[in-house]
């Protein structure tokens, strides 16, 4: 039986395909448009781009979440990405970097109430004011990546909200600087419902070295928000530098619920400095 040959309408077909990208492109639109709706109905700058959003569960003030951003971002994927993680990258992965903030929102009237900066104070000769948010990142060390095995990469929950100051409330976050195989600068952010504001917790320090003592505030603690506390709201360990010349850091921290904030002393012995 002789195959009778197949004719194409052309213009038939591109009717076709005008009809059915016409109905497909609401729906696409639909798809973009509550990131956009939430950053218009927000007031964020423009070219401001939503990091997280997490809600906050409070009875005394109800329609709450913390809202993490950044202004103008630049995306940094990694140079090697089939290469093993250098220290700093176990902290970063593929990132965004750039002017970063933590705001609490009201959700139902979709208003800023407060909003923090992330300095880097730490960073000598560097740009306070820009931080690194990892968008895809290693399983199994500082941010909590859901879903993905262990030393595997993944979407990070940066927000991760847990009870990190032992107050009985899931409503905080830690933020986590690698800048080499050792030290990790480390800060906790999290929702005052006393204040109904969102804080970055201060540490009051008192840095004792032999027969001298120094107190100092700040807002970044090397390895606290790593570690496990020995109990809730309090925390005791040890860094050790000695093998890079450095001393023996020994920390005891507590945490002050009526106040807001921490308080510790840090006891170095040893090493050149």
């Amino acid at each position: 039986m002789a195959l009778r040959p197949i004719k194409f309408d052309i213009c038939h077909l591109r009717k076709r395909l005008m009809q059915t990208i016409l109905i497909i492109l609401p729906f696409l639109f639909l798809l973009a448009f509550p990131v956009q709706a939430q950053m218009d109905s927000y007031g964020l700058p423009p070219g401001a781009q939503m990091i997280e959003m997490q809600p906050l569960k409070s009875t005394q003030h109800p329609h709450r979440a913390l809202l993490l951003w950044m202004a103008k971002p630049v995306k940094v994927p990694r140079d090697t990405p089939d290469d093993p993680y250098t220290c700093p990258e176990f902290t970063r992965g593929h990132y965004y970097q750039g002017p970063t903030r933590v705001s609490l929102v009201d959700t139902q009237s979709q208003k800023i109430l407060n909003t923090i900066k992330i300095l880097r104070t730490y960073a000598e000769g560097e740009d306070p004011d820009t931080f690194d948010i990892p968008y895809l990142i290693m399983n199994g060390f500082y941010y909590d990546v859901p879903g993905a095995p262990k030393e595997k990469e993944g979407k990070p929950a940066v927000m991760h909200l847990k009870d990190y100051n032992g107050d009985g409330k899931a409503w905080e976050f830690a933020l986590f600087d690698a800048l080499a195989c050792m030290g990790l600068q480390t800060t906790l952010i999290g929702y005052s419902e006393a204040k109904d504001q969102v804080i970055q917790y201060p540490v009051e320090l008192t840095t004792v070295k032999g027969k001298q003592s120094s107190a100092r505030s700040t807002l970044w603690v090397d390895y606290l928000f790593s570690k496990k506390p020995e109990k809730p709201g309090f925390w005791k360990y040890a860094v050790d530098y000695t093998g890079r010349a450095g001393p023996l850091a020994k920390y005891e921290i507590r945490y002050l619920p009526a106040a807001e904030k921490f308080t510790g002393r840090l006891v170095l012995t040893g090493g050149d400095s």
